[in-house]
């Protein structure tokens, strides 16, 4: 299990929070690649599938860091009422960490729901891209209280996409 603590790490997502709702809100030139859209706003390029229920899942990438993060965006959940959030993922794959956790995730209220953005550091980056592309499933639990679990049919696919863009933005 990989839990990230700290007050450095608060400061590193809360940044990286700020450049996601950039993201969120202006997806210049999405691309959909199976059921993920990857889109970049010039900082960052983000992969996100959105389920039945209203939830988005994905990564949001900034390769000027290095910092890759995972993300739900979830319908306006009453006990999201700070600017820090417990997120809990469990996946099915053969990563090198099965559990991940973060007790201080960033959250950005958007109009249609909140963003939970979970920010381990470039040094794990590697760990998550792998975790989630050999997965076929994440279970997701904010709070303490269970989402959901969500497919990541296609993720390999659109994390290769989601690298390109992020070599885009790089090359600048």
């Amino acid at each position: 299990m990989f839990t990230a603590i700290g007050e450095l790490g608060m400061i590193r997502t809360t940044v990286f929070a700020v450049f996601l709702a950039a993201a969120l809100a202006a997806p210049a030139g999405a691309r959909t690649v199976d059921s993920w859209e990857v889109a970049q706003n010039g900082q960052v390029c983000t992969m996100v599938s959105t389920f039945e229920d209203d939830v988005s899942i994905g990564l949001v990438w900034s390769p000027k860091t290095g910092e890759l993060g995972f993300m739900a965006t979830v319908p306006h959940p009453n006990e999201l009422r700070g600017k820090a959030a417990a997120i809990e993922l469990s996946f099915d794959g053969e990563g090198p960490y099965t559990q991940w956790e973060d007790e201080r995730a960033a959250v950005t209220t958007g109009t249609n729901g909140d963003a939970v953005i979970a920010n381990w550091g470039a040094t794990y980056a590697d760990a998550l891209a792998k975790t989630v592309s050999t997965s076929s499933h994440v279970a997701v639990r904010l709070g303490g209280r269970a989402i959901g679990t969500y497919d990541l049919a296609g993720s390999p696919a659109a994390y290769r996409e989601l690298t390109h863009c992020g070599s885009q933005i790089a090359s600048r």
